[in-house]
């Protein structure tokens, strides 16, 4: 997209003599970027801090193409551990209007962790490297190199840390290069046109208006710059305030002003609530009101500072068409688990909220939120490797109850899982049975002990082996759930057959399940056409509790 700037920022009189403040925002940025896909990069194994310096000669590394996968490599396949990228290249002549910092380098998705230099200067870093690793496969790389680090018109080296923990590794999704947040949102297929210096003064109204509530620790006066209907990535204007109230400070950054299809002031802006890391935000604002109109979004990612994990944990959240419509009416809730190496944030990539609404409505479903944690690779129990057991049941759970309009009870919570997430599901349902009441596995590691934590740790989880536990349960005790499991026949981990083992163990005490064993590997092209089956379940359970 190209919006063209069609003011400068600044305070000036507009041909009635009035002021018009239009200095905390731009019309947007010139399209600009550089592609740095493709051939021209070097790559090796191994790990040295010596290599993101610009002066590093890499010579001796193999020739290389971004984005790539591991596993198509014969010496790869089968590696784990740490690897450099790096790229030399030109920058061309300073365009008018460019400056560093509204330029992104945005390295599209890295397995599984990354460090990225640029010109010999860290820019970001997303994931962990051990001893702490962190997954962060999922996740889309944008980074801000300060003023004055590009070199315009000359060489530039950009080099890239990157750790591979489990399976494939490397670059496999771009883009990968310098952007203009206007290239980046054509790339998004977000459009829009240039606004009016009447127009940017009104969105700056806005934005400073909150500034200063923040200041001023003013809820009251950040009311008013909501509109009636407000709701922005979950929040209502009562989660808004509420946010206000305990924040003291609020800073927008980098914002730039575009008119949507639709008629709204968007501002794409990288927007700092005090106690938090800095987010890319599209603000929605109406133009005749002056008033801030939220992005009215259905799937969105929530954060809470987890005393259980000791940092700040992130979840998804889904809720369905009907919940933005109504003011009054309470949904049951079921909680999404992720596989091994995986995250809340895996389920973006799985257009899951259009998956979700496509199911209920083309299946009579019953409209239900979805709630998705970052499970890591964690096995969902409490160990030194973090409570992820305690982290879902004894935070989440309440704090979803408390977020959004739910149906608080056990009846109406169901919870379903792939893979590690359905070993998670058996465990987490029958292990509080107080909180879950129907439990979905989708090709689920049945047949395993969580895999995670110290020796001793896994010994004393070792009952936590869902066949296990399910052997040593009364009918009475299982019937207090419904059950939903599948698994493929040539599931590479054999949990398919696991699952025939659960069938047989469950009809054996004379409790009720639906179980499929299907054609298939362990992927998602086996188990997301049958999640119909698993929410099928799920709303059997929620209409008979009603």
């Amino acid at each position: 997209m190209n919006v063209p700037t069609s003011a400068s920022a600044g305070t000036k009189a507009d041909p009635k003599g009035t002021k018009t403040d239009t200095s905390c925002a731009t019309t947007g940025s010139v399209d600009f970027g550089l592609d740095l896909a493709g051939s021209g990069w070097k790559f090796t194994t191994g790990d040295d801090a010596a290599w993101s310096a610009t002066s590093f000669s890499d010579t001796g590394w193999r020739d290389w193409s971004v984005p790539d996968n591991w596993g198509d490599h014969s010496d790869l396949s089968a590696y784990d551990g740490f690897a450099w990228y790096r790229k030399t290249f030109t920058l061309p002549t300073r365009p008018a209007g460019v400056t560093d910092s509204a330029v992104v380098a945005a390295l599209g998705k890295i397995d599984d962790a990354d460090q990225t230099f640029l010109n010999g200067q860290e820019i970001g870093r997303t994931g962990g490297f051990p001893p702490q690793f962190d997954s962060t496969w999922e996740v889309p790389r944008e980074y801000y190199p300060a003023d004055g680090l590009l070199n315009w018109g000359g060489s530039n080296v950009l080099a890239v840390r990157v750790y591979d923990g489990t399976g494939g590794g490397g670059f496999y999704q771009g883009p990968v290069g310098l952007f203009s947040k206007a290239r980046l949102r054509a790339l998004a297929g977000v459009d829009g046109t240039a606004v009016t210096r009447t127009q940017l003064a009104h969105v700056c109204a806005v934005l400073n208006r909150q500034h200063s509530a923040v200041a001023k620790r003013d809820s009251r006066a950040y009311a008013t710059t909501l509109a009636s209907g407000y709701f922005h990535q979950g929040f209502t204007a009562a989660q808004r305030l509420a946010e206000v109230r305990r924040a003291t400070s609020l800073t927008d950054t980098q914002a730039e002003v575009f008119k949507d299809s639709r008629g709204r002031l968007v501002v794409d802006t990288i927007r700092t609530w005090s106690g938090q890391p800095p987010a890319r935000e599209l603000l929605y604002i109406d133009p005749r009101k002056q008033l801030e109109l939220g992005d009215q979004s259905r799937f969105f990612r929530a954060n809470y500072e987890s005393a259980a994990m000791k940092r700040r944990t992130q979840f998804n959240v889904y809720l369905p068409e009907s919940y933005t419509r109504t003011s009054t009416k309470r949904y049951p809730v079921v909680y999404m688990l992720n596989g091994f190496n995986g995250s809340n944030i895996e389920w973006e990539a799985r257009d899951i909220d259009t998956v979700l609404d496509r199911l209920i409505k083309d299946n009579g479903l019953v409209e239900t939120i979805v709630v998705f944690p970052d499970g890591g690779s964690g096995w969902y129990v409490d160990t030194s490797a973090g409570n992820y057991r305690s982290m879902i049941v004894n935070e989440i759970v309440p704090l979803v109850d408390r977020t959004y309009r739910t149906v608080a009870d056990r009846d109406h919570r169901g919870i379903s899982g792939v893979s590690m997430g359905g070993q998670g599901a058996f465990t987490l349902g029958l292990t509080n049975p107080t909180v879950f009441s129907s439990i979905a596995s989708h090709m689920g590691a049945l047949s395993l002990a969580p895999l995670v934590g110290t020796s001793a740790e896994q010994a004393a989880n070792a009952g936590l082996r869902p066949l296990t536990l399910v052997a040593g349960m009364t009918a009475a005790d299982l019937n207090r759930h419904r059950f939903y499991f599948d698994g493929g026949d040539s599931d590479e981990y054999r949990f398919g057959a696991a699952a025939q083992q659960m069938s047989t163990l469950l009809a054996g005490k004379g409790v009720k399940h639906d179980y499929q064993l299907g054609a298939g590997r362990h992927d998602d092209a086996y188990w997301m056409p049958k999640l119909v089956r698993s929410f099928q379940l799920h709303s059997e359970q929620f209409r008979a509790a009603r």
